[in-house]
């Protein structure tokens, strides 16, 4: 049988476990939150597919001339950028809100509250997983080879999801605190993005004497972590793997220490 905290209690690790348990509830709730954004509309969650392509395909040509690389192998790559990028983002800014969007369902049922935490990953994760037809597509018109190295992203992509899953428990807790939080982050992460190599290349920093851009920049190695195998078909650089298993040490305990202090406060702030 499964227990459930009060609503204002400190969860423990069984109560992540016991709401993972709840899988088919927060699996449900986050694919009805994918449906809404397009409710009443012709093609659904088919705009997702959409946008996506066009952007990639807008940025891609303009961005492949600018900078004189070869399409075959710029595309693919802001591909992968881009969707892991909007990933990261998403849990860090959207994810402010996971509790706030929730209030109605915290008040009125006994579930964990951990459950509205998984919930809030589902729709990352799908239009993830819709980012990477994007890529494959590109892959298949530019006649790129994807080997069996390819499977290092499966490995890559849990070390992945669980470090944004830290990202989103932090944030989600502090969000309902702070209500300006996701603004402030939103700005932080747009600066972000034009210091990460998401459309520009690595080679192009190191040409140019700038380096130091993305070899302190822990975004990089979230992003690389997850791109190097699906373009490369081989394992990430070990320095990747290090520093990725690095944050989401920290990310860890920085979760950890704002669940403790947080939690209990969740149903009284709201």
């Amino acid at each position: 049988m499964i227990t459930y905290n009060r609503a204002g209690a400190r969860p423990s690790l069984m109560e992540f476990v016991s709401a993972a348990k709840l899988w088919r509830v927060w699996l449900h709730m986050g694919l009805q939150d994918v449906k809404s954004r397009f409710r009443s509309s012709m093609l659904g969650p088919a705009w997702i597919l959409i946008n996506l392509g066009a952007v990639i395909t807008a940025i891609g040509v303009i961005y492949g001339r600018l900078f004189h690389q070869p399409m075959n192998e710029f595309l693919p790559f802001l591909t992968l950028g881009i969707v892991i990028w909007t990933f990261i983002s998403s849990s860090l800014v959207d994810g402010c809100s996971a509790f706030v969007v929730a209030e109605g369902y915290i008040k009125q049922f006994a579930f964990p509250k951990i459950i509205y935490l998984y919930r809030a990953i589902v729709p990352y994760t799908v239009v993830f997983f819709v980012g990477l037809v994007v890529f494959f597509i590109a892959m298949a018109l530019y006649q790129r080879h994807v080997g069996w190295g390819a499977l290092w992203a499966v490995p890559c992509f849990l070390l992945f999801l669980t470090i944004n899953f830290f990202h989103l428990v932090i944030v989600a807790h502090i969000g309902v605190r702070f209500r300006d939080l996701p603004h402030l982050l939103g700005s932080l992460i747009q600066i972000a993005f034009y210091l990460t190599p998401v459309i520009f290349t690595v080679a192009m920093l190191k040409d140019r004497g700038l380096a130091f851009v993305y070899m302190f920049n822990p975004l990089y190695y979230l992003i690389e972590i997850l791109r190097y195998p699906l373009l490369n078909s081989e394992a990430p650089p070990a320095e990747v793997i290090y520093v990725a298993l690095g944050y989401c040490v920290v990310a860890g305990l920085v979760a950890t220490y704002v669940v403790r202090k947080m939690s209990q406060r969740i149903v009284y702030v709201l």
